[in-house]
């Protein structure tokens, strides 16, 4: 007996230095760095402190009642508040701290030279803010577990929202992650930190506020719709979760290297995950035709989002990118715009802004075409006014994008040059083309009280809440048919130098030398077989 629990033993002992040789080493050093900290001492210590305060005081409160009466709601939004303190706030600003001080102290460049990818000192990083959260978690889960015995609250609510503020705690950690990598100049990393703290006090306020209006204790779980709308949340969670993950991860990448491909990949896949959820909704659920106009708003604000991300890259492809480039019929059609450079982030973000219009339309024509089957046909007048609204949505994002990227070019012609750049120059644009028409209305007698005029065609907001909110189209609606395509096509020319600039990139051969570390690097286990090449490559 004794003989089989040392065998045990030791065959635990084994799988444990097994996994921990294959852990990721940064995981080891922040957990560690982490335990050791006073911040974590004190916060744990705080934690406790408070939640058996709270239990002491609760339980005061509470009286005789405590044995009979229904008081779990109350005393688990207490500990709820307890426990999201250190999870929303804390814990997504160790993450932020711990690459931005790599980026301060320089020390990045220790790690960068070690066998470990960018993704793995992200990923390390973002592990050991998890293993974090699930110490405070289980610090406090007793707790939990008590409210629940005091009847007033069901057990798949505390599961439901403790299982939000993890996620939301890892959603933030990762924000916090991708802020850190932004900068490594001191005064930026001062104001970045001060951005995102207040960033994360506003949602510790707004998850108290969720709490004590009880919004965690009518939750229909037993609704089939709840259920849909979860599984749709978790959709553009993961989705937009590992957009931010890469971005981090992008970021502290080495400038030669390929750090827009799987961005652009995620970006399209978002939109692919959009488009199915929006064609479910609207073949199962026979929504409203307001539906493609909330589509086609969130489709213009993402890509108008990521192409203003997109066209401050630099224009210049590396070496080492170009050696991967695609050189088939079909990769160099359908690939090219995956590829680094601005004006293929424009292209890019220009065509998902036009596909979800052509599917927004396709749609709609599906959709009549099968009304005679039980399925009760849109109005005409309101399907003109969606097609307008997802036409002059695509026009302001050709325009505004465009009219970016021209400036942002000439800037880097005179030095200037950056993804902050373009964070700035494309907010300024567009408050441009909505501050002046409208001071010059106010301040017009005039004008003042008229309304909507064309004066507002370069105010995409009011434009299209003039389009949008009518069931059929306004008198104006012809004149901005025509006049803001036409304004497209003309920014869209003044681009097309540039972007036929990039596409003529072509795959170059890779030199001997760099062939040879390569294979030095990955060597075969076995002779290469010849293999058919793909359509794509």
């Amino acid at each position: 007996m004794s003989w089989g629990v040392s065998g045990m033993a030791e065959r635990c002992a084994r799988g444990l230095a097994w996994a921990a040789d294959r852990i990721n080493p940064i995981l080891v050093k922040e957990v560690r760095q982490a335990l050791k900290s006073r911040q974590f001492v004190v916060t744990f210590a705080l934690l406790l402190i408070c939640g058996w305060i709270w239990s002491i005081l609760g339980l005061a409160i509470m009286g005789p009642e405590a044995a009979y009466g229904v008081h779990g709601a109350d005393m688990f939004a207490g500990y709820y508040v307890i426990l999201a303190f250190p999870l929303l706030v804390i814990v997504p600003f160790g993450a932020f701290r711990s690459l931005a001080g790599e980026q301060e102290d320089r020390t990045y460049e220790l790690l960068s030279i070690t066998a470990l990818s960018p993704r793995q000192i992200v990923g390390g990083k973002l592990a050991s803010a998890v293993v974090e959260m699930l110490i405070y978690l289980s610090a406090i889960s007793p707790c939990l577990a008590f409210t629940y015995m005091l009847r007033g609250v069901s057990f798949p609510s505390v599961l439901f929202a403790v299982a939000c503020l993890f996620f939301t705690s890892l959603a933030f950690s990762v924000i916090g992650l991708l802020v850190g990598t932004l900068s490594s100049e001191k005064h930026w990393q001062v104001v970045l930190s001060v951005l995102l703290v207040v960033g994360l006090f506003l949602a510790f306020w707004l998850a108290c506020r969720l709490m004590f209006e009880g919004v965690w204790f009518e939750i229909p779980f037993g609704e089939t719709w709840f259920w849909q709308g979860a599984a749709g949340w978790m959709t553009a969670y993961v989705t937009y979760f590992a957009l931010v993950f890469y971005a981090a991860v992008a970021r502290i990448t080495f400038e030669s290297d390929n750090r827009s491909t799987r961005l652009r990949a995620i970006m399209a896949f978002q939109h692919v995950c959009c488009v199915g959820w929006i064609a479910w909704i609207v073949a199962a659920v026979e929504p409203a035709i307001e539906l493609l106009l909330v589509f086609l708003s969130f489709a213009g604000a993402h890509w108008y989002v990521m192409g203003a991300l997109m066209t401050g890259e630099s224009p210049r492809l590396s070496l080492r990118v170009r050696r991967q480039l695609p050189q088939s019929f079909l990769g160099r059609a359908f690939l090219t715009w995956f590829n680094p450079g601005p004006a293929t982030g424009y292209m890019f973000a220009a065509c998902g802004s036009l596909a979800a219009l052509v599917l927004a339309g396709l749609g709609i024509w599906i959709r009549e075409a099968f009304a005679g089957s039980g399925i009760r046909p849109w109005n005409a007048g309101e399907i003109e006014a969606v097609l307008a609204f997802g036409a002059l949505v695509a026009c302001y994002l050709v325009i505004y994008l465009g009219l970016g990227l021209l400036v942002l070019r000439l800037l880097r012609r005179l030095g200037q040059g950056g993804w902050l750049l373009a964070v700035i120059v494309h907010p300024a644009l567009l408050a441009v083309g909505i501050g002046v028409p409208l001071v010059i209305q106010l301040t017009s007698a005039a004008m003042r009280s008229a309304g909507y005029s064309l004066l507002q065609i370069s105010n995409p907001f009011w434009t299209l809440a003039e389009i949008g909110d009518r069931p059929t189209l306004p008198l104006e609606a012809p004149l901005l048919l025509t006049l803001l395509p036409l304004a497209a096509a003309v920014v869209f020319v003044l681009n097309l130098p540039g972007i036929v600039r990039e596409v003529r990139y072509v795959r170059i051969a890779t030199p001997r030398r760099v062939a040879e570390e390569d294979a030095e690097l990955h060597p075969e286990t076995r002779p290469a077989e010849p293999m058919r090449a793909s359509p794509w490559d």
